[in-house]
């Protein structure tokens, strides 16, 4: 076969966003057709290929090169401009981890995709356990709130997640939808009567259809452009939700009249109320975690990442990257309204003036800190930023110093903390807090016996 026969390969999605993500998400797309034959390397001696094709019998490697389902380890790559490598698609090799690379020694070798849980993962779980048992125990009702505040707001950070890590789509104006989820179900309760869990849920689906609304844009414009989109969303909220009292309650903002009263079996004590209030935005949390953990994972998911990665290769492999991008949008900021309207569950009110443009820039640069990509990483990046704004206030009220007193007393200051808190781990850990728990390893294939030729 002469080279012009040969198809030319599309692109290989990069995927240096997420280190987590298999090599073979494009797979799944992949059409059912027979790959094409590829032409042996010429030898002296026929090959076993060749010389099994003259009998009457297929040969075994001739059975096994035309699976009846694409394999989700396969990839779809391309050999890089010099590089002398290229990937060869279908069934993983000999080790069974992550995707045969096809070098010019004739040895494959593989890029793995297993993930190794370290200790430092089963540490931060234990730890993470121990402190959502004894925090409600030995927290007073005030203290009890503003912790359940931090879980709540994993749910927000993970609506970025979403839609940056996940989708590809830099948003800027995330607090905007978080607002809406805490103004819709503030009016549900309240103007319309509704029951508190079913609120809750107007709240998150109204922040997804915002969502979805402000998602057209990334239809047509991507990049730093659609950051600047959402981010001017974010400048416009405040006036406009002044002009809308019905809905936000205008300048000075929206109490809730409706209460959450706890069964009487729980008691009816302030601490039991509080514990009432953090179960449920426990329970919350927990499952949106679950089920966008099992969305990522499935075929819509694996859809969002390819679009991701690239979209061109996406479209010609039959994924809506119409539909993709809006579902995407829509979901993060169903998670963030979601957040909102847990807000009002724990504190029964709100105001426009809560949630400035600058509070979404926060919500991104913590997704961006626990790592982009990673569900886990929404939970590290909430948890290092107020682990660090406590130390901080240690450190603040150190006095007797001298000059280093001076500098310790910006510390008791959250912002300028996590700024430097920012700034220093960008260059330490560029992919985010999550890389220090996973763990990739790289199994080598043995030598294969059948080569392809390249173009």
């Amino acid at each position: 076969m002469s080279d012009d026969n040969w198809p030319t390969p599309l692109p290989r999605p990069g995927d240096d966003d997420d280190p987590g993500t298999e090599a073979g998400v494009f797979a799944v797309f992949a059409p059912p057709d027979d790959p094409p034959a590829a032409a042996p390397l010429e030898t002296d001696e026929p090959s076993e290929a060749a010389a099994a094709s003259a009998t009457d019998e297929p040969s075994e490697a001739a059975a096994t090169s035309e699976p009846d389902e694409p394999s989700d380890t396969g990839a779809l790559g391309a050999e890089p401009s010099g590089a002398g490598l290229s990937v060869r698609s279908g069934p993983p090799a000999a080790s069974g981890v992550g995707t045969a690379l096809i070098g010019d020694g004739g040895a494959d070798r593989v890029v793995g995709s297993r993930r190794r849980i370290g200790p430092l993962s089963w540490i931060g779980a234990v730890l993470l356990g121990v402190w959502l048992v004894a925090m409600p125990l030995t927290s007073s009702v005030t203290e009890m709130r503003q912790n359940t505040q931090i879980i709540v707001m994993v749910l927000a950070v993970l609506g970025v997640n979403i839609a940056t890590g996940y989708g590809g789509m830099i948003s800027l104006g995330h607090g905007v939808f978080v607002a809406v989820g805490a103004f819709a179900a503030a009016y549900a309760v309240d103007d319309l009567a509704l029951p508190w869990a079913i609120s809750i849920l107007a709240g998150a689906a109204f922040a997804g259809v915002i969502g979805a609304l402000v998602g057209l844009p990334a239809l047509r414009i991507k990049g730093i452009h659609l950051a600047l989109v959402t981010l001017g969303l974010a400048i416009v909220f405040q006036p406009l939700a002044k002009r809308v009292p019905a809905f936000s309650g205008g300048v000075s903002g929206r109490a809730v009249g409706a209460e959450l009263v706890p069964p009487s079996w729980f008691g009816t004590s302030r601490w039991a109320e509080g514990l009432y209030r953090y179960l449920i935005c426990l329970a919350v949390v927990a499952l949106a975690m679950w089920l966008t953990h099992n969305l990522i994972n499935s075929r819509p998911g694996r859809a969002m990442r390819a679009v991701r990665d690239n979209d061109t290769a996406s479209a010609v492999y039959g994924v809506n990257l119409v539909a993709s991008r809006v579902s995407t949008f829509a979901m993060s900021a169903s998670l963030a309204g979601l957040a909102g309207a847990l807000g009002i569950v724990l504190v029964p009110f709100t105001s426009q003036e809560s949630y400035p443009f600058q509070e979404s820039l926060v919500l991104y640069a913590t997704a961006v800190l626990g790592g982009l990509g990673s569900l886990w990483g929404s939970v590290l990046g909430v948890a290092i930023r107020e682990v660090f704004s406590r130390i901080g206030e240690l450190l603040g009220g150190v006095s007797g110093l001298g000059p280093l007193g001076e500098f310790l007393r910006l510390l008791d200051e959250e912002q300028f903390v996590f700024g430097v808190l920012l700034v220093a781990l960008t260059f330490v850990f560029p992919r985010g807090l999550i890389g220090l728990f996973n763990r990739r390893r790289d199994a080598p294939a043995p030598p294969s016996d059948q080569n392809l030729k390249r173009a």
